[in-house]
């Protein structure tokens, strides 16, 4: 008998061809955004171009982390087009500078084919609905973006600040000292009165930049960022409630990230498999 599908099947498989078309497209712009990028800070300065690389390679990392799920029965098993895209198109972005971005392209291939179908060569996708598909990618990759920076400045704001902290703390024990050891009464006075205002000064500024540190809103924007990243959601929950609490950096949500995955959910035979991702396709 003919395994009844409801037509899932074919909604997810032209979903699928849609979003790996997409996910190429996206792909080779990011790749050449980062090529352009490395140069321009390789043409201001050696030390803008070493930070770019030393960032560059924690995405790499990250990217690599991720990927290793391809390899994994049971994350095709649940995965839905969404995260099939978004890894292909990792895999794609990376596939220049990275082997292990090579390899988990053509195992995605590999899998691609067998299991839906699937050349992505020539997925013969909707022209529209893949640049649909590209546009609404862009726009949240540039959302992305404005979270990703609005997240750096207020970090970079908040170490001014945690340093400036110090600083007055230090100059507050000198003057702390002054005026325990200093011979004239009156300078003893003084020194102690300007050790209690930069006390005061430290603390307010130390505060400020846990404050800022710690704001609700940037904690929601990097919890965004690592999501879009195709980090479990649960994951990125439990590590900004762990944010909050400790006062880590948020971008530590990565680590460790993919470890634990959720149950494999089980099905026989594509069709049973294609219903139980039947949440994927109303997303």
């Amino acid at each position: 008998m003919a395994e009844e599908t409801d037509g899932i099947e074919e909604a997810f498989e032209g979903q699928l061809r849609v979003l790996v078309t997409a996910a190429s497209q996206i792909a080779e712009r990011i790749a050449r955004e980062r090529e352009q990028a490395l140069r321009q800070a390789e043409a201001r300065s050696q030390q803008q171009a070493r930070e770019l690389q030393s960032r560059m390679e924690a995405e790499r990392r990250a990217a690599r982390a991720e990927l290793s799920n391809v390899y994994r029965e049971q994350w095709w098993n649940q995965a839905s087009p969404e995260q099939i895209g978004h890894a292909y198109q990792v895999a794609r972005a990376w596939e220049r500078e990275d082997p292990e971005a090579v390899r988990a392209e053509q195992r995605m291939r590999d899998e691609l084919r067998t299991r839906y179908g699937v050349d992505v060569d020539a997925t013969e996708a909707d022209p529209a609905a893949v640049r649909a598909a590209v546009e609404r990618a862009e726009h949240e990759r540039a959302q992305a973006d404005g979270e990703r920076n609005r997240a750096a400045a207020e970090n970079a704001e908040a170490q001014r600040l945690m340093t400036q902290a110090d600083q007055e703390e230090q100059r507050a024990a000198e003057a702390r000292a002054a005026a325990e050891h200093e011979p004239d009464a009156e300078e003893r006075v003084r020194a102690a009165a300007e050790a209690e205002q930069r006390e005061a000064l430290a603390e307010r500024v130390r505060e400020d930049g846990r404050n800022l540190y710690d704001s609700a809103e940037r904690r929601e924007g990097t919890a965004r960022e690592l999501e879009a990243k195709g980090i479990n959601a649960e994951v990125v929950a439990t590590r900004m409630r762990a944010d909050v609490s400790q006062g880590t950096p948020a971008t530590e949500a990565v680590k460790g990230a993919g470890k634990k995955a959720p149950k494999a959910r089980k099905a026989k035979g594509r069709g049973a498999q294609l219903q139980a991702q039947r949440t994927g396709l109303a997303r």
